[in-house]
């Protein structure tokens, strides 16, 4: 199962963001920690994205509830996006940025 935003009914976009923001503690995956370090991510990035990102897409790939979510967050000028996977259990799957530009209406 794969949603992504545009899809979403707003019932399901503040189900999805409360989820979210729910997670009160996130543990760093080796492979996010990495991609942190290759594509210069903060921890306060990842933070801030958590706290005020738009949830992008809603995932569950292998069926069995482990659902995941896609998390976009604006910095800077230019505009830089940060995008953080997260499991709804707490673990940053993987991270990287985008362009400000970017709409991820390719996600779905």
């Amino acid at each position: 199962m794969k949603t992504h935003y545009i899809l979403m009914s707003e019932a399901d976009k503040q189900l999805a963001t409360r989820m979210v923001r729910e997670i009160a503690q996130a543990v760093i995956s080796t492979h996010a920690a990495d991609r942190m370090a290759q594509k210069d991510i903060t921890g306060r990035e990842i933070e801030i994205t958590l706290t005020y990102g738009r949830v992008i897409e809603i995932h569950d790939d292998a069926g069995v509830g482990n659902y995941r979510a896609v998390i976009r967050h604006d910095f800077g000028r230019p505009k830089v996006g940060v995008v953080v996977v997260v499991s709804l259990s707490g673990e940053i799957v993987t991270t990287w940025k985008n362009a400000g530009s970017d709409n991820h209406k390719t996600l779905n």
